[in-house]
């Protein structure tokens, strides 16, 4: 049995204002500081083997505060890394919608089958992130397993862990500074707890 703890990070001070932060490297504000502190309460009595993180300040830095706690190391990992929003890096989404109408109007009319201005393909995002979910599963089969990353990411790692293909994106939400529990025996998948 593998045990993976996905942990969405804490906030930051794009989170919730309407930009698109995707791979802009902004760290934890204070509520996120919270967040990541109240995490490490809830989690005192989970033993772990490894903690991963995506390579982004907001995730790195929630994955230090649990690390600390744990006296483990954190792995850094590209590939957990949120999706490249390209052109519309660090803009809002109305700024967007303005500049970029018809590319914005069928991003959101089909995110699936198309891509950010310049940014990475839903595609590639799905292709990029359970490639790293398989390999972490192979590497560490049979362990306990933190994997600090993003919502984006933490949705594709459930879709595909519980068999919903791409199609599953859209049915889960991951709140800031929570982990959900997902339980992997073979090739069966249970959650256990979500935004814990």
């Amino acid at each position: 049995m593998t045990l993976l703890y996905l942990i969405r990070h804490g906030e930051t001070l794009l989170n919730n204002t309407g930009v698109l932060q995707g791979i802009t490297d902004y760290p934890l504000n204070e509520a996120g500081i919270k967040q990541s502190k109240n995490l490490v309460l809830k989690m005192k009595d989970i033993n772990l083997d490894h903690i991963l993180s995506s390579t982004l300040k907001r995730s790195y830095m929630t994955a230090a505060y649990l690390a600390d706690s744990k006296n483990l190391e954190i792995e850094k990992l590209k590939s957990l890394g949120e999706i490249d929003f390209g052109a519309w890096e660090n803009m809002h989404y109305k700024e967007i919608e303005r500049l970029y109408p018809r590319k914005w109007r069928s991003w959101c009319v089909d995110s699936l089958n198309s891509s950010p201005l310049y940014g990475e393909s839903f595609d590639d995002f799905f292709d990029r992130v359970t490639d790293a979910l398989i390999s972490i599963l192979d590497l560490y089969k049979e362990k306990t397993v933190a994997i600090v990353s993003h919502d984006g990411v933490m949705r594709i790692m459930a879709s595909f862990l519980l068999k919903m293909d791409k199609q599953g994106f859209w049915n889960f939400y991951f709140e800031h500074g929570k982990y959900s529990l997902f339980e992997v025996i073979d090739d069966i998948c249970m959650i256990r707890r979500i935004n814990v």
